[in-house]
């Protein structure tokens, strides 16, 4: 089995050895769908999946730039197309709306709800950042677009479901080298995350 490897290079990092899970592979085809119709960073704990964490992850938050209403239907279409489920309620009217408003949607393949998929647009400025400063990772050959570190725990650690502690630690501790110390105690306290959940 080949050892885990990490490298940076700035915002750019290189994963090999990754062992590939079932979200892994729902990821990639969701990921390639995306792409023909809007960037996007990872916004969730499922980035310490990525970064080679080995816990249970089926759950993944995605957030989009605001695309227009056409854009969008264009996108959902392509999912529906490709066999995936939007398991919000309502129709292509009421996904927009909550896609638009932050509230987002999520994605499933075929009935099933796990692994899925949440979809939304940036309106808030700590998700803006996310977007326009994400990082770019490769990972074994396949490439992926998840939020700053110094955002993404904290991201994290706020209450909701978008990860776990576990995951903050993994990141924490693995990339602890790569992150600005500064600017994540920043965003914390922007974010309004109690600085003591931070890993030691």
């Amino acid at each position: 089995m080949q050892e885990l490897q990490i490298e940076w290079n700035g915002r750019n990092v290189t994963v090999d050895g990754k062992i590939q899970t079932e979200t892994d592979r729902f990821v990639e085809s969701l990921v390639d769908e995306i792409w023909n119709y809007s960037g996007y960073t990872i916004t969730s704990g499922y980035a310490a999946s990525l970064f080679g964490h080995t816990g249970p992850c089926e759950e993944v938050e995605f957030t989009l730039p605001v695309i227009c209403r056409d854009r969008f239907f264009e996108m959902v279409e392509a999912f529906l197309e490709k066999g995936f489920t939007v398991m919000s309620p309502g129709d292509g009217a009421a996904w927009y709306r909550l896609f638009i408003t932050g509230a987002g949607v999520r994605i499933a393949r075929d009935e099933e709800f796990f692994p899925n998929v949440h979809i939304r647009a940036n309106p808030l400025d700590s998700d803006r950042y996310a977007y326009l400063k994400r990082l770019k990772l490769m990972v074994n050959g396949k490439r992926f677009f998840v939020a700053p570190l110094e955002l993404l725990i904290p991201f994290i650690l706020m209450p909701g479901d978008r990860g776990t502690p576990e995951q903050a630690a993994y990141l924490y501790a693995t990339c602890k080298d790569e992150i600005n110390e500064t600017d994540l105690k920043n965003w914390m306290d922007h974010l309004g995350v109690d600085r003591a959940l931070l890993p030691e």
